[in-house]
């Protein structure tokens, strides 16, 4: 049998102790005992429980799927419901929260077992599947950071377009303008949100509106830079001298 520690809501006093009993009974090891939301949530900060079996209609201010809610952001632990209502609305209200079980009162030892058993196998592998996810997104960022395209929204549809290729972008009202070899691009995303996939040995925020390709300056003469075949010239914020000028001595 697992060793949990089990933090249990309850506001009826009788109702507690005879789950309370129960739990023992079974191998698990009752932390705390507890009748309010506000006494769950400064319960789990002590104890950190393994599992929480909270009533959803608590005496009080605050209900179980309240306490439950302000629990759930701050805290990874599964909590089981335990109520006397088993309607429709009350389901509603309390899957919100999502709960890892619901156990209808009156209950028996095997359906406190059986819950318990249940919603731990499942929290763990959720909190497996939660890091292996996350190790992935890791990976795959840092495969990302050598990618040679991205692909953008434009009027036309969706815009493969090579990074390389960009010579500079441009804030504009409907998103961003992508200026490229051929013909420029104008895209549905911001300009902050492009610099995050843009690779940053290669380009460079040098004002609040625009991203410059160090690899496409002909010129630079600061504050000011000129873009190779286009010949515009660019404006770098005074803030913003000291990180262009070291792009562009290292392009």
């Amino acid at each position: 049998m697992s060793e949990y520690k089990v933090l249990v809501v309850e506001d009826e006093l009788l109702v507690s102790a005879d789950i309370e009993e129960s739990l023992e009974l079974l191998g698990y090891t009752v932390v705390d005992a507890v009748a309010t939301g506000k006494d769950a949530i400064e319960s789990v900060e002590k104890n950190l429980p393994d599992i929480i079996l909270m009533d959803i209609m608590l005496k009080g201010d605050m209900t179980g799927i309240e306490a439950a809610n302000i629990i759930r952001k701050k805290h990874d632990v599964p909590i089981i419901y335990l109520t006397a209502n088993a309607d429709l609305g009350t389901i509603e209200k309390a899957k919100v929260s999502l709960p890892y079980g619901y156990i209808i009162k009156p209950f028996t030892d095997k359906d406190l077992q059986t819950n318990i058993e249940i919603a731990r196998f499942k929290f763990t592998n959720d909190i497996q599947a939660k890091m292996e996810s996350d190790q992935y997104n890791r990976f795959f960022n840092e495969i990302n950071s050598g990618k040679t395209s991205m692909l953008a929204s434009s009027e036309s549809g969706l815009e493969k377009i090579i990074i390389g290729d960009i010579y500079y972008i441009n804030s504009s009202k409907d998103g961003s303008l992508i200026v490229l070899p051929d013909e420029d691009i104008t895209v549905s995303r911001s300009v902050e949100d492009l610099e995050k996939e843009l690779p940053d040995d290669q380009f460079v925020k040098v004002n609040q509106n625009q991203i410059v390709n160090v690899k496409k300056v002909f010129l630079s003469t600061l504050p000011e830079i000129i873009i190779a075949d286009k010949m515009n010239v660019i404006i770098v914020d005074d803030d913003r001298l000291e990180q262009v000028k070291a792009k562009l001595e290292s392009k």
